[in-house]
């Protein structure tokens, strides 16, 4: 190991401080605890949402010079960008995009998946995280350096029954974290895929009955919790995940074994 690796790595203590993220989703569930601890770690964050009600609470319980909120519906490629050109310009750099904003899918059978539930899955859970690199990308090159940690799902890597669109874009979520890490690793940029099982998010109702949002979803017979998943994201975030790329990481209570 080098001096400069040696560096790298975090010693005790605030683990985000003098980093700035950009983190999408996060006004509430996964993304909002992300928001929450990458602030408590001394970080800049960005928070990007659809809607404006979670943002206000976020900023009314940790508001100040640190935090900035935005709406952005993260299919639109030009609010992308523009997003991320003003964190530049307000804090001289983004240190990780956590492409975390994601749309669920109401489990029926595939013969009945409709050609607007299909396009909506891809664009929000699949194209948005192109958008954010087509972004952000040229701003981590320039600086040497940066980090991408996309949200896909266990669905993307064990299918449940009857969520077609969902995790067949969720599993092309994976596939695109580990194709731009091969081609980023030059350029110092981590790409990295974190991979919940059903999570007690506002998101969770939204998927309709069956066993995959019950307890029964994991050996550990529980769901999981949005502040396990922040703590993942944080990890790869900081200066301790510093030579890891390509990983999608199972966040599922075994779910996955």
């Amino acid at each position: 190991m080098t001096t400069d690796t040696k560096a790298q790595v975090s010693s005790v203590g605030p683990r985000l401080t003098g980093k700035t993220s950009i983190i999408t989703g996060a006004g509430s569930g996964m993304g909002y605890a992300a928001a929450e601890r990458f602030l408590e770690e001394g970080g800049n964050v960005v928070a990007v949402d659809l809607k404006e009600e979670g943002l206000k609470k976020l900023e009314d319980t940790h508001g100040g010079d640190t935090l900035v909120t935005r709406t952005l519906d993260v299919t639109d490629a030009a609010g992308v960008k523009a997003v991320v050109d003003e964190t530049v310009e307000r804090f001289g750099a983004v240190d990780t995009y956590f492409s975390n904003a994601g749309v669920p899918f109401v489990a029926h059978l595939l013969e009945d998946v409709t050609d607007e539930e299909w396009d909506l899955s891809m664009n929000v859970n699949l194209k948005a995280n192109l958008y954010a690199a087509r972004a952000v990308v040229p701003v981590m090159k320039k600086q040497g350096h940066g980090n991408i940690i996309i949200t896909a799902s266990m669905a993307g890597m064990r299918p449940r029954r009857e969520l077609l669109p969902y995790t067949v874009s969720k599993g092309a979520a994976v596939h695109m974290a580990k194709a731009m890490a091969v081609e980023l690793a030059p350029d110092q940029i981590r790409v990295n895929a974190v991979c919940p099982v059903a999570t007690e998010t506002p998101m969770l109702a939204e998927f309709g009955a069956g066993d995959h949002i019950t307890a029964n979803a994991t050996p550990m017979g529980r769901l999981g919790q949005p502040e396990e998943v922040a703590a993942v994201a944080l990890f790869l975030a900081s200066d301790d995940a510093g030579f890891l790329t390509g990983l999608a990481i199972p966040v599922d209570g075994g779910r996955s074994i």
